[in-house]
């Protein structure tokens, strides 16, 4: 079902270090990028994607809406964290619908979590015919912790706004980063992407064959811990480091340090494609596409081409929709558009699907 012209969809993204908020309005067939902001947050106030100091993260809402001007108070937030168990289960064949109630009685053994405690969500990957003619399905299984995402809400509701929607920010990649006429049918049979975002802390790994997410990955590191490893080992200063991540500033020392966090990162990523090569066999993969403000490490990109043997691409979140008018010099904007992917394709979750 298309939105209806005039619609506003919010995307919310709360990660390590900030909160970034985008508002898409339907008109004339077309996705409007209407509302764009950012707003950074103290350290540890969300750690490992999840909420440590509600309080100070309500006021940082309050502070992104405010200075935004945003209207709108329901909002798709994206999470991703270790409370999130997302994997590939096979089923009997049936209805999506009958596949809706009878979730919670069939998938208990694949999680680590009583179905009590957790919110469920699924996507069918594929139909399949076992060798004895029984009709199956292969379903995405997403399973998240309610306590977790109760925090979340409540946050929420003490910055006064509203859940519209629930996403994984893994599946809201894809619909920032890869061309909407490719998303709505135009891929080629069999092709796989890996989308990888590298954000402040947490890095989402996504892999798509033929559009359908099959698998992701929260790894719990990102452009902060490049920082981080360099202000540690050196004695340096945060934003000498940060500089020196950027590329804005060249110091042999930190450069090297920053080489060895990236090979290291990048093996990371190595072993979580590794992973879904051995449990699927697919090992056809067309390319990668880099986002997130940690995509913005000097290096990053080529060290990620030679470590994983694969074409990188830097992502556009930009691409799938028209700009409005918002308070930002063009130089800006490319500025801020690596970090925006996620919110970005939260926002588009009523466009896309």
């Amino acid at each position: 079902m298309s939105p209806k012209k005039g619609s506003v969809a919010i995307g919310l993204d709360i990660s390590s270090n900030s909160v970034k908020v985008a508002e898409i309005t339907i008109g004339k067939g077309e996705a409007v990028l209407t509302n764009l902001g950012i707003v950074h947050i103290p350290e540890g106030v969300v750690r490992d994607g999840e909420v440590e100091d509600g309080v100070t993260l309500a006021e940082a809402l309050k502070e992104l809406w405010s200075l935004t001007g945003m209207k709108g108070k329901a909002v798709t937030l994206g999470i991703a964290n270790q409370k999130v168990i997302v994997r590939p289960i096979e089923l009997p064949y049936m209805e999506k619908e009958e596949l809706e109630s009878a979730l919670r009685f069939q998938v208990q053994e694949f999680i680590p979590i009583p179905v009590d405690d957790a919110i469920l969500d699924f996507d069918i990957i594929e139909e399949f015919m076992t060798a004895e003619e029984e009709r199956m399905l292969t379903v995405l299984l997403v399973a998240a912790h309610k306590d977790m995402v109760q925090s979340f809400i409540e946050v929420l509701r003490a910055a006064g706004l509203s859940i519209a929607a629930i996403d994984l920010k893994a599946f809201a990649l894809p619909r920032s980063l890869i061309p909407l006429a490719t998303l709505q049918g135009g891929y080629e049979e069999g092709e796989a992407l890996c989308l990888i975002n590298v954000g402040a802390g947490i890095t989402n790994v996504t892999i798509l064959k033929e559009n359908a997410p099959r698998f992701a990955r929260f790894l719990l590191c990102g452009g902060d811990d490049f920082v981080r490893a360099i202000v540690n080992r050196l004695d340096m200063q945060w934003e000498e480091a940060e500089s020196v991540r950027r590329g804005m500033i060249v110091n042999p020392e930190a450069v090297n340090v920053l080489e060895q966090e990236i090979v290291n990162f990048v093996g990371e990523i190595r072993r979580s494609i590794d992973y879904y090569v051995a449990q699927t066999q697919e090992r056809v993969f067309n390319k990668v596409i880099l986002s997130g403000s940690g995509s913005l490490t000097v290096n990053l990109a080529q060290e990620m081409n030679r470590g994983l043997r694969l074409p990188v691409e830097i992502g556009r979140p930009f691409q799938n929709v028209q700009m409005g008018r918002l308070p930002y010099t063009p130089e800006e904007l490319a500025e801020i558009e690596p970090s925006v992917a996620v919110c970005v394709g939260l926002a588009l979750r009523e466009v896309v699907e």
